[in-house]
């Protein structure tokens, strides 16, 4: 009968293998134990992975169209804040404005001109705010600042006015350059996108349109009110009751924008709360995912701790053995 023996140095290699298996499982089921989670998914589940895999994917669509919908929410945000301020302003000045009679001085008049002025700087701003450098008023076209400035388009409307001082006359020209869809502010005073509405894609079958761009009509009609009054301050030699006029049309022109001003903030509240609706239906789906995923892989602590002092007690006995083995000599052997 014929005997195999191993060397010492086999020997000691067969021995550190096992020793590094069995410390390997220690540290695997100790990780399971501290996490909950099992540390050889495929082995758990016995190869039978498709499930897990299906959820995995899932979640993480869900996180990217959660990252879409944050995004969608603060331009959202943004939006309502600008259009609130804007419409607040125009409130501001139409108050003002209707103080203007037909008994008032030239210099109360010359005051709301100077305010409708500068009321137009601002509401020109508001259309202008960026967030992360991407203009919100400018539909699709995000890189664009939305309106030109008030003093290019109040230089604009002087040009075209020309030498006329009635009040017939500049209202004319006002009006042309604000309505007509060839020309004016539609060419050269806005500046943004003019095609469809900027929409984001929130899930897989919603979408949330963004429709505040500076070239709808209650926006260019406060603009147009506005600027109504505010370019008799570059008209010199302008009439006093022209100038009254003016101040007269403008405050009945802003008082008249407020229902479209208001009209288009219901419509940003609107696509805020299909938003909301939205993502509060993803954190459902994702907590109900994650509770799956939970059910597949999590580890059973007693089972867990049961195989943990297994292994325990059998790398102790590992070690006892390796050390009794580095003990002996060739007179205990014989």
């Amino acid at each position: 009968m014929s005997v195999t023996t191993i060397g010492d140095m086999a020997w000691q290699f067969g021995s550190m293998r096992r020793g590094s298996a069995i410390k390997s499982d220690l540290a695997q089921l100790s990780a399971s134990l501290s996490s909950g989670r099992v540390s050889d998914v495929t082995s758990h589940l016995n190869g039978e992975t498709g499930r897990f895999t299906a959820i995995n994917h899932s979640l993480a669509q869900l996180a990217a169209f959660g990252l879409a919908a944050r995004e969608t929410d603060q331009l959202l945000s943004v939006a309502q804040t600008g259009l609130g301020q804007f419409n607040e302003l125009r409130g501001q000045l139409t108050a003002q404005l209707l103080l203007v009679a037909d008994h008032s001085t030239t210099a109360q008049v010359d005051q709301a001109a100077t305010s409708a002025r500068g009321a137009l700087d601002v509401l020109v701003a508001v259309l202008n705010t960026r967030v992360a450098d991407r203009a919100i008023f400018g539909g699709q076209d995000v890189n664009n600042t939305p309106v030109i400035r008030a003093d290019e388009m109040i230089g604009q409307i002087v040009t075209a006015i020309g030498p006329d001082r009635t009040f017939d006359g500049i209202a004319a020209v006002i009006e042309a350059w604000f309505d007509d869809p060839a020309g004016g502010y539609a060419t050269t005073g806005y500046r943004g996108d003019t095609g469809p509405m900027l929409q984001r894609r929130i899930s897989d079958s919603a979408r949330v349109e963004i429709a505040a761009r500076a070239d709808d009509p209650a926006i260019r009609d406060v603009l147009k009110a506005a600027v109504l009054l505010a370019v008799s301050t570059e008209l010199p030699g302008l009439g006093a009751d022209a100038k009254r006029t003016l101040a007269q049309e403008a405050a009945s022109g802003l008082f008249e924008s407020a229902s479209g001003v208001t009209q288009l903030q219901a419509r940003i509240g609107t696509a805020q709360q299909k938003l909301s609706e939205a993502m509060a239906e993803m954190s459902a789906q994702e907590t109900g995912f994650r509770m799956a995923v939970n059910d597949l892989i999590s580890a059973d602590p007693f089972d867990t701790a049961t195989r943990l002092q297994s292994v325990q007690l059998q790398l102790e006995t590992h070690y006892t053995v390796v050390g009794r083995m580095s003990q002996l000599s060739l007179l205990r052997f014989i």
